[in-house]
């Protein structure tokens, strides 16, 4: 198989749609309030839980740039890869599931975190335009593997596994007078989220199957040993959620609806190389999701967003 049909079939697997529709969470609570009326606060918060818990997991898998420290297309002169090692963390919030009013309703503030390894690959080195305007067109393959650290307060498990596949499409390489610029696309695979809570009377379960998918568009400039990059991006979730309500002295009421939620991403970096190996670190932030409809306004702010810091090693190999 030549290098650019599997770049297309890779681009193919990463673009297909996910099952669900344009939903932030109305159905699921909908759906929960008419079959456990006497719960509406269970729902409304299981809902805001599984909503923080998509959101902020995605966001930790996806971070900013799509390869560390790596803004453009890999250099002429294929095959050539880097290899890179990433730990984040994120400021994340969680609402506590209860079965109460909402009047006081509290919310779980935690850092996850992440160790991150990443393979970049040159498929194919694009096109020279002049002689100093190249890489239109270059493709790479983009591979990680995720190790995440998660909260046990709220009844996920401490720690999980992924990894994601995508493809980076370059625009420009970089040169001493022009900047390296390129949009990549990426799928992010984990396994279900699951979080439970119990009471004396009530208990709820959440089972969250996550699809995710990001796009990022970056630029950056090397100036001798120190490189400066910035760029943004859209992640997208579209998850199936399963939300179960066991009321005292009733049988469990099973729902299920898709969650499908978008959140634009701004960050920036800068690197220091040395020789093949380069030390980076950058900062973001994820904008959050609208509100939820219905919702009463609330110690918790749902428009509130997320920021990342992260460190990253990379070595580049011919």
């Amino acid at each position: 198989m030549s290098t650019r049909a599997l770049g297309l079939l890779i681009l193919l697997v990463i673009l297909s749609p996910s099952a669900g529709s344009s939903q932030q969470g109305q159905a699921l609570v909908s759906g929960c309030v008419t079959g456990t009326p006497q719960l509406p606060h269970a729902c409304v918060d299981a809902t805001l839980a599984a909503r923080s818990l998509i959101t902020d997991t995605g966001f930790l898998l996806s971070l900013g740039s799509a390869a560390p420290g790596s803004w453009g297309p890999l250099r002429r002169n294929t095959p050539r890869f880097d290899i890179s090692f990433r730990i984040a963390g994120l400021r994340a919030h969680i609402p506590v599931v209860t079965h109460e009013p909402a009047v006081g309703q509290a919310r779980g503030e935690f850092v996850l975190k992440t160790i991150q390894g990443n393979l970049v690959a040159g498929l194919f080195e694009g096109f020279q335009v002049k002689p100093t305007v190249g890489g239109l067109l270059s493709l790479d393959l983009l591979a990680q593997g995720h190790f995440l650290f998660l909260p046990k307060e709220v009844g996920l498990d401490s720690k999980m596994g992924a990894f994601s596949l995508g493809i980076r499409l370059g625009l420009v390489r970089e040169t001493f007078t022009l900047p390296g610029i390129a949009v990549s696309v990426s799928r992010r695979f984990i396994a279900p989220l699951t979080l439970d809570w119990r009471s004396a009377r009530y208990s709820t379960d959440l089972v969250i199957k996550p699809s995710i998918s990001s796009i990022r568009l970056t630029i950056g400039k090397s100036i001798s040993s120190l490189g400066l990059m910035a760029g943004t991006g859209l992640d997208s979730h579209n998850s199936e959620v399963t939300l179960m309500v066991l009321p005292q002295d009733s049988g469990p009421t099973e729902f299920n609806a898709p969650l499908t939620i978008r959140r634009p991403v701004l960050f920036s970096g800068v690197s220091l190389s040395l020789l093949i190996l380069q030390l980076s670190t950058e900062i973001g932030w994820a904008f959050g999701p609208s509100m939820l409809d219905g919702r009463a306004l609330g110690p918790i702010d749902l428009n509130q967003g997320s920021g990342f810091l992260s460190l990253a090693a990379r070595l580049s190999v011919r």
